[in-house]
């Protein structure tokens, strides 16, 4: 009996089961809150690939187990989920509109948020997942190309190069125009972009308008970037992530070169020469020939008469290894992650290398129901081991003839004919030597913290204190070793083996601490259809900072870098900074009805740099905000328009700029004193008084803005547009202008430029493909800005922001956009021909400097696309740049050297200039030139100072390119990969790689224009230069694996 029992409890257990996985047919309808169909549904067996979608009518069918759960999903619609159970075949669906995008919680400055379609104002925010397609190690790269209104520029290259951020162009003529940096709501300098772990980052909110000042004060006329960082595990529990990125960098432009004749420099006899640097020597053939003047010993290097690529492979491959540790926990009342980095890095410059060690903790706490704490701390270790002399080192290497074996003088030290004194190369040291004997060992130590109480005694009332602090410290060492050339070397052929180097050492350090403390009261009232916000702020920002250097010449020991290593005196310099800025702020948002929303914003600033009687100033801001599709009945019924609002805003913003190039400006407003030349003398100390003076009651630029757009969605939100024109007016800005030398001082700083700017930022995404397995998303960004200087000073027309010698270089000139490049031009006749001397065929120039072209694109566009198929996920961005010019400083040198494409472009036989004309005295006008040809067309016409070469318009070209910026393959391991062990939850392998492909116009052969070499200038808006002064632009390959436990 029992066995029968047993049996048939078994059976029964069986069948049931049996029946429970026994699939069945289900059907229905999925409808919208209106009650009509939705075509595009897709339904998912929840953890599985089995899925389908809804017909042109709402209806589907799907064979599903009983038990399993069905998932509804859809663009713009919250999901769905039910249960299929036992003898249940139909379900009708109704979705609900899903309002999380135009209700998201979005950062609108100094900590506080507000929904989405509440803001007023032009705002992006980039999730992590964006940034970190391409894997970079500083998270500007990974905004580049992908928000309206955003110029990343590259201030240099080489190892963890910087980057200048700006946000619809520039306003002020010498003062800071980059866009304001904070992190977890703490106002951070600019460097803290390329110390900060990518990993760490959540989302940056860009903010384009000058409206951020009015919370974040007058530091945010230029915009902002809010940068949020990560906290604690996306679930309760504890969660481990550890990823590697490893990365190959290889230079992807270098100046085209001429690759068909060597060493030699006559004009006429063209002949061979051994030591040459220039090239314009007998065309290459092959033969075996003598590199360089023999050894002391007698013995010759010799090598094949041809090219051989070694200024290509001079530049090395550098490795950047990179490793993320991330641990994070969730619980009901709190969440903690800390986070570490690991990077090491080789450059492409010989010998350089990087390290970048850093931690963060965020933590938050509710310590009961009306009292919780947030916390961060960050710390970041830098060191840096890299040449000092890179302007030496790649004009050293475009110097080299085709034909020397460049590569192999890499061994300086062992190999007789690398060392300078037997290096081939009269006129230029051998660049290995020249990289290893001129170093510079940079150590930075970042830390950065903040502390936030937030009270909340009443549900309409709540108060935020928060403190938050950061501090650099920065030491530098910068060291030449001493060389002495042998007798027989100085008595070579050569400029520069006859001067022993003598070396020198010189020192820095310096620290800057940045203290914000900011408290706010927040409340909130509803009468009827209005709700209505109002905040009190109060913020206290103080920056100070100190800087010490110390440097000496003629070193008595060699390799022993100190500054008492040395019988001559120390120069050395102190600067310390102090400026403290107190702000009160008050905003009033008004809603009604949850569409139409006004906010008013009133900011008043006292700021310690300024002349007390008008250090304190007073800035306002308003923003509407109306979303039409809650607000017009006729819209709600439109199906094709998911989401409509209009928007607006009027700010007015200061700026304090008093002319300095401290970080801070600190006593720039009284003359400064400085050690006079020759001192001390005799054991006698002597000061001079600086030589400039400030305007009293010197004023804050001021910045008027208006900004009116839209933002809409459309088709079940699988397509959305954004539009915003802004029109800025910069009045009173500071400005240097010549007194005369009678006064003691030759210039006097004083409110007087205005500027002008005014453009369209617009977005685009569409999503054309979205089911279980396939998403397809492309989107893409145009940005507009004209950017124009009305007025500098009295009697001034023109303002030099860097130049070069001879005055060519970045200036604001009246009436033109902002910034210019201005150079010496051609003379051309009336109708555009240039003129040449009727006896030497030459070119010839007036001698004047005129505007060669603006240095700021004026149209930006950027494309990216995404498509992932289940698992894997494909991911590229490009970006184009167009409407600026860049002169290429350097560029003359390799016209000089022979080295340069242009340089064969009529085989170096005699030519007529195309386009040319002289003048016919016979008939007394120009007449076009078919016939007069150079006098030379080999070395004489390339290398003349006076000629060509002396003609900056030569070296001028467009600015445009072509990027594809970024580009990755990435696939997440499925959950079935990882089944049957409880250690991975999740795992992605990715292949990525970063400025992969250029284009440029064919007249630009000499370097990426993204790079600006003017950015090193006081004040960093020299834009439109570039030279010999930055190593060659990358490009990076490299993979990565991530592993969640």
């Amino acid at each position: 009996m029992k066995h029968k029992l047993l049996s048939f409890l078994l059976g029964g257990a069986i069948l049931t089961s049996v029946a429970f996985a026994q699939e069945k047919k289900v059907s229905g309808r999925v409808t919208g809150t209106n009650g009509e169909g939705l075509p595009g549904v897709t339904i998912v067996i929840q953890g599985t690939n089995q899925a389908t979608q809804t017909d042109a009518n709402g209806n589907y069918s799907i064979n599903v187990p009983t038990g399993k759960i069905l998932v509804f999903r859809s663009v713009g619609y919250s999901d769905k989920t039910i249960t299929v159970a036992q003898g249940s075949s139909l379900y009708n669906i109704q979705l609900s509109g899903n309002e999380s995008v135009l209700d998201e919680v979005v950062v609108t400055g100094a900590g506080l948020t507000a929904s989405r379609r509440s803001i007023g104002a032009a705002q992006t925010t980039i999730k992590a997942e964006d940034l970190q397609q391409a894997k970079p190690t500083n998270i500007v790269t990974g905004l580049t190309g992908k928000v309206a209104g955003l110029t990343v520029q590259g201030v240099g290259s080489g190892v963890n190069p910087n980057y200048r951020v700006m946000l619809r162009g520039m306003r002020s003529l010498t003062g800071n125009n980059q866009a304001l940096i904070v992190i977890d709501n703490v106002i951070s300098p600019s460097s803290m972009l390329g110390n900060l772990n990518p990993d760490d980052v959540e989302d940056i909110t860009v903010l384009n308008g000058s409206s951020a000042a009015a919370l974040y004060g007058s530091q945010a006329s230029n915009g902002a970037l809010i940068i949020k960082t990560k906290r604690g595990a996306a679930s309760n529990g504890l969660e481990v992530t550890i990823d590697n990125t490893t990365t190959f960098e290889n230079v992807n432009f270098l100046p085209e070169v001429q690759k068909r004749f060597g060493s030699g420099y006559s004009a006429h006899d063209i002949f061979y020469v051994p030591y040459e640097n220039q090239q314009y020597g007998p065309a290459f053939d092959g033969s075996i020939v003598q590199i360089g003047d023999p050894l002391e010993d007698g013995s010759t290097q010799t090598g094949p008469y041809s090219w051989n690529g070694g200024k290509d492979k001079f530049w090395e491959t550098g490795v950047t290894n990179m490793t993320n540790l991330a641990v994070a926990s969730k619980h009901e009342n709190s969440s903690f992650r800390f986070s570490g980095q690991y990077l090491k890095s080789t450059g492409t410059v010989p010998f350089d290398k990087y390290n970048r060690a850093s931690a963060r903790v965020n933590g938050s706490r509710k310590l009961n129901d009306i009292l919780n704490i947030n916390y961060t701390s960050y710390y970041a270790q830098n060191r840096y081991d890299q040449t000092s002399a890179n302007a030496n080192i790649y004009d050293a290497v475009l110097q080299s003839p085709g034909q020397v074996p460049l590569t192999s003088y890499k061994d300086w030290q062992n190999n007789p004919f690398a060392n300078p004194n037997g290096y081939y190369n009269a006129y230029y040291n051998n660049p290995y030597f020249i990289a290893a004997n001129n170093r510079q060992k940079i150590r930075n130590d970042y830390f950065m913290g903040n502390v936030e109480l937030n009270f909340k005694p009443l549900s309409w009332l709540d108060f935020m204190g928060r403190v938050g602090m950061t501090t650099s410290n920065q030491s530098y060492k910068y060291t030449t070793g001493k060389f002495t050339f042998t007798p027989y070397a100085a008595g070579l052929h050569g400029a520069y083996k006859g001067t022993n180097i003598t070396g020198s050492v010189s020192d820095a350090a310096s620290y800057a601490t940045s203290i914000v403390s900011d408290f706010n009261a927040h409340a909130t009232h509803t009468n009827g259809d209005f709700k209505f916000d109002y905040t009190a702020l109060f913020q206290y920002v103080q920056n100070q900072s100190s800087n010490l250097s110390a440097t000496v010449n003629g070193l008595v020991v060699d390799g022993i870098y100190n500054q008492g290593n040395s019988l001559n005196p120390p120069s050395t310099g102190q600067a310390d900074y102090l400026a403290r800025t107190f702000g009160l702020a008050g905003k009033i948002d008004v809603a009604y009805k949850n569409y139409l929303f006004l906010t008013l914003t009133g900011r008043n600033d006292w700021v310690s740099i300024l002349d007390p009687d008008n250090r304190s100033f007073f800035y306002p801001g308003a923003t509407v905000s109306f979303v039409a599709t809650d607000a017009i009945e006729a819209l709600k019924d439109f199906q094709p328009l998911n989401f409509l609002k209009l928007r607006g805003s009027l700010s007015k913003v200061g700026q304090v700029n008093v002319g300095s190039s401290s970080n801070f400006g600190a006593y720039a407003t009284v003359p400064t004193f400085g050690q006079g030349s020759g001192y001390p003398y005799n054991g006698i100390g002597g000061h001079t008084v600086g030589n400039q003076i400030v305007q009293p009651g010197l004023k804050p630029e001021m910045t008027r803005s208006i900004e009116f757009g839209f933002e809409s969605a459309w088709w079940n939100n699988r397509v959305s547009a954004d539009v915003t024109y802004f029109n800025n007016k910069t009045t009173d800005n500071t400005v240097p202008t010549d007194i005369s030398w009678a006064s003691g001082y030759n210039k006097y700083l004083l409110n007087a430029g205005t500027t002008t700017g005014k453009g369209i930022e617009s977005r685009l995404s569409v999503s054309p493909i979205r089911t279980a397995d396939w998403d397809l998303t492309l989107g893409g960004n145009f940005t507009y800005i004209q950017n124009k200087v009305v007025e500098i000073a009295e009697g001034l027309d023109q303002l030099a922001l860097a130049t070069y010698t001879g005055g060519t270089g970045s200036y604001a000139v009246k009436g033109e956009a902002f910034p210019v490049i201005m150079g010496s031009t051609y003379n051309r006749d009336p109708e555009g021909r240039i003129i040449v001397d009727r006896i030497t065929g030459y070119p010839t120039t007036d001698g004047t400097l005129k505007v060669l072209g603006a240095a700021l694109p004026t149209h930006t566009l950027g494309l990216n696309l995404s498509l992932s198929y289940k698992d894997l996920t494909f991911y590229t961005s490009a970006e184009y740049r167009t409407g600026n010019y860049i002169f290429n400083n350097g560029a003359d040198l390799f016209d000089f050297s022979g080295s340069g494409i242009n340089t064969v472009a009529y085989d170096r036989e005699r030519f007529v200039i195309p386009n040319s004309s002289y003048w016919d005295e016979a008939t007394n006008s120009y007449v076009k030139n078919t016939n007069i040809t150079v006098y030379d067309g080999g070395a004489d016409y390339w290398t003349m100072a006076t000629g060509r070469r002396n003609i900056d318009e030569t070296y001028v070209t467009s600015a445009a390119f072509w990027k594809i910026r970024e580009m990755s393959l990435s696939y997440n391991l499925p959950k079935s990969f990882l089944a049957g062990q409880n250690v991975i939850k999740k795992a992605r392998v990715s292949v990525q790689g970063r400025n992969l492909f250029l284009w440029t116009p064919a007249t630009n052969v000499y370097t990426d224009p993204e790079y600006s070499d003017g950015n090193g200038s006081s004040n960093g808006n020299a834009l439109g230069l570039t030279g010999l002064s930055q190593t060659p632009p990358s490009r990076y390959v490299g993979f990565s694996v991530s592993l969640t436990f």
